[in-house]
């Protein structure tokens, strides 16, 4: 293994402008070891770039953690991964063939979710790749901004999903969305059914659920969009957010009955309809909800 001038505390401690007890020193220099060792079975052959690889750790730190606090924000950093991402922001072979494999293809799949063409997959792929490993006008490579906060494939694929959409949006910025694809409804009806499927109600009813989207808070569209568009699970959101997943569960949950609850209140303020025929109308509205979501947020993706 190659010889590493000084140990994993005197890089980091030479980067960390706290000033930490000789007790507090202590903890964090044994949390420092593990890190360490967890590199090293991660990089039997020797871990690359490693000298430099302590600032780092420090660089990424949050703000608001004090000398007390930094051995518990040590222990929670995605630090193997966090390397992986410095090496290859650095030009490392080892570690961009690692990341290549391990995490760039996993992405396709996400990807896919959103337009299938093989063709729009490589392409989005491509754009991840030289947003996240390139310098652009003086700004470090994207890949800066992972931190070490939550795994690396989970925020990867929030990059991923997100470049799909800016160039899915591209591509349909002057192609109109057919009102059938946003409603996903039947057209086979009758009563409410075939009422929805007319002009005035397709028409109505993208408006108050554009309206109601905009009415909702900003964390509350993020969450949907990362849910239904990112296909992000549960347990995905969970990590994400720092809650334990049952609380990212009740989160979507209350997001998407406070999003019905608007477009309810904006749909009986635009149609003409007596209140039972509009109960029946939101019963059916109701019943395809998730999907009249996902294809709502899609059409009309924010880069």
């Amino acid at each position: 293994m190659p010889h590493v001038h000084g140990t994993p505390s005197d890089g980091f401690f030479a980067a960390w402008l706290g000033e930490p007890s000789a007790g507090q020193r202590a903890a964090i220099g044994a949390q420092l070891d593990q890190v360490r060792g967890a590199l090293v079975a991660a990089w039997p052959e020797g871990p690359p770039r490693e000298a430099a690889y302590w600032a780092e750790l420090a660089r990424c730190v949050p703000d608001d953690v004090d000398d007390a606090g930094l051995a518990d924000a040590l222990a929670r950093v995605s630090a193997v991964e966090l390397h992986l991402a410095f090496c290859c922001r650095h030009g490392d072979a080892p570690a961009l063939g690692r990341f290549e494999r391990g995490y760039m293809a996993a992405q396709a799949g996400a990807i896919a979710r959103i337009d299938a063409n093989p063709a729009f997959v490589d392409e989005v792929l491509q754009r991840v790749r030289m947003k996240l490993l390139v310098a652009d006008d003086g700004d470090p490579p994207k890949l800066a901004h992972y931190t070490g906060k939550g795994p690396l494939q989970t925020w990867l694929r929030v990059v991923a999903v997100r470049e799909a959409l800016t160039l899915l949006a591209s591509q349909r910025r002057d192609v109109e969305v057919s009102d059938e694809e946003l409603l996903a409804l039947d057209a086979g009806g009758t009563g409410p059914e075939a009422a929805l499927l007319q002009q005035q109600y397709r028409a109505e009813f993208r408006a108050a659920l554009e309206e109601a989207l905009a009415g909702l808070e900003p964390a509350e569209r993020n969450l949907l969009r990362l849910h239904y568009l990112h296909g992000l699970t549960i347990d995905e959101l969970g990590r994400l957010l720092d809650v334990h997943r049952s609380s990212a569960a009740r989160r979507i949950v209350k997001c998407r009955e406070n999003l019905l609850a608007a477009t309810r209140r904006a749909l009986f303020a635009r149609v003409a309809v007596g209140r039972a025929e509009f109960d029946q109308l939101m019963a059916l509205v109701a019943s395809r909800w998730d999907l009249s979501i996902e294809r709502f947020l899609g059409a009309t993706a924010e880069p």
